[in-house]
């Protein structure tokens, strides 16, 4: 990826951690019609990432894509303030996947990341205690033991 592609795509993934924060806000104000707006902001956002041809690939190609570890805790953040977003609209499977998605991400970013300090260890345990928790594969689960045997 050239300078200027990965400067467009930083830019890209620092638009969405803005929506995730206003998604969060709304989240903690817990008002219907302001959660279907900020849903419907943040899946315009999303569409301009083109949020569809990166929920395509699998985790481990898309933090590939989006690296450096950073940028990959980031779009994390956003899937897991969108799965909260779903399931207080009512859309509980709909929250699981982008959950466990946003968990995928978070465990590769954290395989990325060289210094142990910038791991986002809180997102992972706040993704780890959803309700059901996610469905890991054998890959996940053993990025998980790796962190752990990091920390």
């Amino acid at each position: 990826m050239s300078f200027e592609q990965q400067d467009w795509f930083m830019q890209q993934v620092e638009q969405l951690a803005e929506a995730a924060r206003r998604v969060a806000e709304a989240l903690l104000r817990r008002e219907r019609e302001e959660l279907i707006e900020v849903e419907r902001e943040a899946d315009g956002m999303l569409a301009e990432f083109e949020h569809d041809r990166v929920a395509l690939l699998d985790s481990r190609s898309t933090a590939q894509l989006l690296r450096p570890p950073r940028r990959i805790s980031h779009y994390a953040r956003v899937l897991a303030h969108k799965a909260a977003l779903a399931e207080a609209l009512g859309r509980p499977e709909e929250a699981m996947q982008l959950a466990r998605r946003a968990l995928e991400l978070q465990l590769e970013a954290a395989a990325l990341e060289e210094d142990f300090s910038r791991v986002d260890r809180q997102a992972i345990t706040d993704l780890l205690d959803h309700e059901p928790p996610p469905l890991l594969s054998d890959r996940y689960r053993e990025l998980l033991d790796q962190l752990a045997a990091r920390a």
